[in-house]
């Protein structure tokens, strides 16, 4: 029985022995893989010629957004200075017309002025007149 015993573990070490690849087997199983990576190999030469396309895609896209960007910059600053001038000249005109006012109105206030004054001593002669004429009849 232990004979038995010995032969059999001896049979079972010997077994993976037996089982070691050939250079034949490793030869098929290298044309085996060739053969199965030939399409991967082509599906990725076709994945890099489409990121290249996206690529070539995506820059297009980012300078037609810039220059589209620079034209509405270009827009935006042509509209700021028109609405500039439509505000700034009316202010100026204001600005203007309010400093010819205000000369014009001091102008006045000086004649007002003398014109009483003027007004003041005449009354005052009248009712020194009238005084002198109460006073000698």
């Amino acid at each position: 029985m232990k004979t038995i015993l010995v032969m059999a573990l001896l049979c079972a070490f010997a077994a993976p022995v037996f089982g070691a690849l050939t250079d034949i087997d490793l030869d098929k199983i290298h044309l085996i893989i060739q053969e199965e990576i030939k399409p991967i190999k082509a599906d990725i030469v076709t994945l890099k010629t489409d990121v290249a396309v996206v690529k070539a895609e995506v820059t297009h896209l980012k300078e037609t957004v810039n220059n589209g960007f620079g034209d509405v910059q270009k827009n935006f600053d042509r509209l700021n200075n028109i609405i500039i001038a439509c505000i700034g000249i009316p202010l100026a005109i204001l600005a203007i017309g309010a400093t010819i006012w205000g000369i014009l109105a001091n102008r006045r206030s000086r004649k007002d002025e003398t014109l009483e004054k003027q007004i003041e001593t005449l009354t005052q002669e009248i009712e020194t007149l009238k005084q002198q004429r109460i006073a000698s009849p």
